[in-house]
């Protein structure tokens, strides 16, 4: 049940992650790097609708050569404050094994509107219950309310990250033409450590420190080569345009090759009115999930005969699940969301 939900709501973690990373200021391109650095990713005010572009390469070469490639993008809308966002967004990976085969490639998407949810998955849309769609609601409105309560409205320092200190030695690159809008680029050295502290504290705060070896964390930084953050923020405000992270690090598994990792997060028609719409002719969750062994039961639903959203019956949804629901309303931290799944028997 958890993985299915966080494969669920990945994308939207990525854009709750952009609308706090996006802020406003006001300088140009003789400004002081800092300056430009710490208006464009620190509270400022937000960018509550845009086109996402987020990109995710990874390339081992050597004994283990190999590749994933990753996208998120689409349009997002602010839904308001403690409202759940609407978005359209399309997702891609493909995953190279190289010489030992195994490749997979997946194509999906997520659409979140005032009524609803839908999974994509190669061509074919699939509805959550409602059921399943409120607990997700609820649960994020739960999670902005305590946020913006705790001041930390369109901020990360409520998971630990300061992405403002992961930069150092800076340098204003000076003016560039990002997709028709004139941006100041700033560059610095990423701080590994810090990033990996940061990292750290997110596990902490989300509950996922037990799948994570402080060791390996450890053995991250010591392995780095080489790491650049790249900054864009637009000459007339400083609002983020683009978000460039580079790592180089050495075979983590001690061979003569090197793995190279470059993560971009680009936001473009920043607060412009995007059109977000359900999707037509989409079937089920549960139509889905009974292609995988034991998918339906892990998400607490029981079995639908139907073959499109519209003519089918609601699934039913077990006396466990109603538990699990019930559970999430009540939840006021990410931990008590997560310790909820116990209930479906986790």
């Amino acid at each position: 049940m958890r993985r299915i939900l966080r494969l669920t709501l990945l994308p939207l973690a990525v854009v709750t992650v952009v609308l706090a990373l996006a802020g406003c200021g006001g300088s140009d391109s003789s400004a002081d790097p800092q300056e430009v650095l710490d208006n464009a990713l620190g509270g400022g005010t937000n960018v509550d609708s845009g086109v996402l572009d987020v990109t995710l390469d990874v390339d081992s070469t050597g004994g283990q050569e190999g590749s994933i490639k990753a996208s998120v993008k689409g349009p997002f809308q602010s839904g308001g404050t403690d409202a759940l966002p609407q978005l359209d967004l399309d997702v891609a990976a493909a995953i190279d094994s190289g010489s030992s085969g195994g490749n997979l490639d997946i194509n999906g998407g997520l659409t979140l509107t005032e009524d609803g949810a839908w999974i994509g998955l190669d061509d074919q849309e699939y509805q959550l219950d409602d059921a399943t769609f409120q607990a997700v609601k609820t649960s994020y409105e739960k999670s902005a309310a305590a946020t913006q309560a705790n001041g930390d409205q369109g901020s990360l320092s409520q998971f630990g990250i300061d992405p403002e200190s992961w930069v150092s030695d800076l340098t204003n690159e000076g003016t560039e033409d990002l997709d028709g809008t004139e941006v100041v680029h700033v560059s610095g050295s990423a701080d590994v450590p810090k990033i990996v502290a940061d990292l750290n504290d997110v596990a902490q705060q989300t509950g996922q420190a037990q799948q994570l070896d402080p060791s390996a964390l450890s053995g991250l930084q010591d392995t780095v080569s080489d790491a650049t953050i790249d900054v864009y923020a637009a000459t007339d405000d400083d609002s983020l345009r683009k978000f460039e992270l580079h790592l180089t690090l050495a075979d983590p598994r001690g061979g003569d090759g090197e793995v190279t990792v470059d993560l971009s997060i680009g936001i473009s028609d920043p607060n412009g009115d995007q059109s977000i719409t359900a999707p037509t002719d989409a079937q089920p969750l549960s139509d889905l999930l009974s292609q995988i062994p034991g998918g339906p039961a892990a998400l607490g639903l029981g079995s639908s005969t139907g073959t499109s959203a519209g003519s089918a019956p609601p699934p039913k949804v077990s006396g466990a699940a109603n538990k699990y629901y019930d559970c999430v309303a009540k939840a006021e931290t990410s931990q008590a969301v997560d310790d909820c799944a116990a209930l479906l028997g986790g």
